[in-house]
């Protein structure tokens, strides 16, 4: 589905369809441009993701089964021979079948994957080989082109071409708009660091225009390594990610834009893209939601917002089927290339996913240059007023660094040790109780005297860093009261945030509310790190204790409905005691 925008007088922009321009388009079910945060942590519609799976499963089963695919050549002729009407191989043969039953659009993003599942796991997660699923490709070229991008004359480059997921996809676009094969091919050009790969993404593009021979428009190198040179309109990329060294990369570039020992590769990627873009061009990039909220991405934000106008920030709610073989929080960026983003300027938060047509928000930014773009309430009245304050909870970070301070970890007990607990101990639903890094023994650590870190009131532990097979960001749990009578006091591990309060009763609240869904949306719209940070936490929004006390008994106790009626009445004054 196309769409243009259209502002209405609130400051929102409604997301319209528009007449489909013909062959090579991805169906219009298959792509919606959504703000339903219920599913932030959940999955794509159903049939989409067993149809995903399922491919990804036959993908996997036939390049296991491969013998002959040691040689790029091989890999290449194997890869290529998909796209031929020639009878598969017979170790190709089911996955040829599922293929076949797919659209176009598929067709190429699992020959793609294909291709790169022929590659060392070492070599894939080196170069970040994990392609843009058609919805999001599709999508993100709507961004661009309600932004003015036009497919029938303007010059594009992905600087990561691999998989040509959106070269390919204009490619197709230029052809249903009636521009001809080779003028098309002629404004499209790429990168890919791997030669193979290239051929590869080359073929499809040739596919999607009807050519007989795969074009020639895809540099094989390091893109990090080439001259760049402002020539082009759009330049659009789901960059490599992943912590590099200065060492690695070319010149200092990377000093404006991140910091030492912090370094992403998608950061550096995201300069790349700016400084390939002509003036008034636009750069549009598909990247981990961290950059969204990180701490350590607050010089990127700045940097983005001094190089062009941030046009959209957008959401992409499927973590669980972004990317075949992997999870990742992914948001999408729209940038207009010249003078510094205006203070006033108006900026679009969609939210990308296979689900539901709504209507995107349209706000400021901070006027604080490094401040977070957090994703905007999906309704702005339904504010709860409150924080963890007004629980009376306090929170903290974890202390014991385990493998800084080994020598003060122990496996029994002494008169000057404390238990501790670790994240793997903190289960929602569960008193937790220190029971060792893998849920075996218990482990104490040593102190020489007194200290503020031994932990003896009513507390909870929440899990400060969540791995990408949880849905839920905040994971708390309330310390057993038997754990503090037993031995005084307890420790968490610095993976830990610690919440403490001095009613036992209103610390309970507040992790039955930490722990709903409603919470953890709220949460996922301010953060867009795997990490919990103790600053956003304190700074969350809930509802009143006494609004939300009220709402469990209506719900007899039913947690998430009581949250969500909570969050949907209007805030009253008052505190904890309230």
């Amino acid at each position: 589905m196309n769409t243009w925008p259209s502002q209405d007088s609130e400051g929102i922009v409604e997301i319209r369809p528009r007449r489909n321009s013909g062959a090579g388009r991805i169906p219009a079910e298959s792509i919606r441009l959504s703000l339903d945060l219920n599913a932030a942590g959940g999955s794509a519609v159903p049939d989409l993701s067993k149809k995903r799976a399922s491919l990804l499963s036959s993908a996997r089963a036939a390049a296991a089964s491969v013998s002959a695919a040691s040689t790029l050549k091989q890999r290449v002729d194997l890869t290529l021979s998909l796209l031929s009407d020639q009878q598969p191989t017979k170790s190709l043969v089911t996955f040829a079948r599922e293929l076949a039953a797919a659209s176009l659009e598929e067709q190429h993003y699992w020959i793609g994957t294909f291709y790169t599942l022929l590659l060392s796991q070492k070599i894939r997660r080196q170069q970040a080989t994990y392609f843009t699923p058609p919805y999001l490709a599709e999508a993100v070229l709507d961004l661009a082109i309600s932004a003015g991008f036009d497919v029938r004359q303007h010059r594009v480059l992905d600087p990561a071409a691999g998989g040509a997921a959106f070269l390919s996809n204009i490619a197709a676009r230029a052809s249903a708009d009636g521009v001809d094969a080779k003028a098309a091919v002629s404004r499209l050009h790429g990168i890919e660091i791997d030669a193979g790969l290239a051929r590869v993404s080359e073929a499809l593009v040739g596919d999607r225009l009807g050519l007989s021979k795969a074009p020639k428009l895809i540099i094989v190198g390091d893109a990090l390594l080439q001259r760049t040179r402002e020539l082009y309109d759009l330049v659009v990329a789901n960059p490599p990610y992943g912590r590099v060294t200065a060492a690695d990369l070319p010149d200092e570039r990377w000093k404006e834009i991140a910091y030492s020992g912090h370094i992403n590769k998608y950061a550096v990627f995201a300069d790349l893209c700016i400084r390939y873009a002509k003036p008034g061009g636009l750069v549009a990039l598909v990247l981990p939601s961290s950059f969204r909220s990180g701490p350590l991405y607050d010089r990127m934000r700045s940097y983005l917002r001094s190089q062009g106008q941030i046009l959209a920030i957008g959401f992409v709610p499927e973590r669980k089927s972004v990317f075949a073989d992997v999870q990742q929080d992914i948001s999408v960026l729209l940038i207009r290339k010249g003078e510094p983003h205006p203070a006033a300027a108006l900026v679009d938060f969609p939210v990308l996913s296979a689900e539901a047509d709504v209507q995107a928000a349209r706000l400021p930014l901070s006027a604080v240059s490094g401040d977070p773009w957090p994703l905007p309430a999906t309704e702005a009245d339904q504010v709860g007023g409150a924080t963890l304050a007004d629980y009376g909870v306090e929170a903290r970070s974890g202390y014991f660094v385990w493998n800084r301070e080994g020598h003060r970890l122990l496996k029994r007990a002494r008169r000057t040790a404390f238990p501790l607990v670790w994240a793997a101990n903190v289960k929602a639903g569960e008193l937790c109780r220190p029971a060792g890094k893998k849920n075996v023994g218990t482990d104490f650590v040593d102190f020489k005297g007194p200290s503020t870190a031994i932990i003896t009131s009513s507390a909870a532990v929440m899990q400060r860093t969540t791995n990408d097979k949880q849905a839920r960001r905040l994971i708390a749990a309330v310390v057993a009261p038997d754990v503090v009578e037993k031995w005084g006091g307890f420790v968490t591990e610095n993976h830990t945030i610690v919440l403490t309060c001095e009613s036992a009763d209103n610390l309970a609240l507040a992790v039955r509310l930490l722990n709903t869904a409603a919470a953890d949306e709220r949460y996922r719209r301010v953060s867009g790190t795997a990490a919990v940070s103790v600053k956003l936490l304190r700074d969350l929004d809930l509802p009143r204790p006494a609004i939300f006390r009220e709402e469990l008994r209506s719900h007899t106790g039913d947690a998430e409905g009581a949250a969500r009626s909570a969050y949907a009445r209007p805030s009253l004054s008052g505190g904890a005691n309230e």
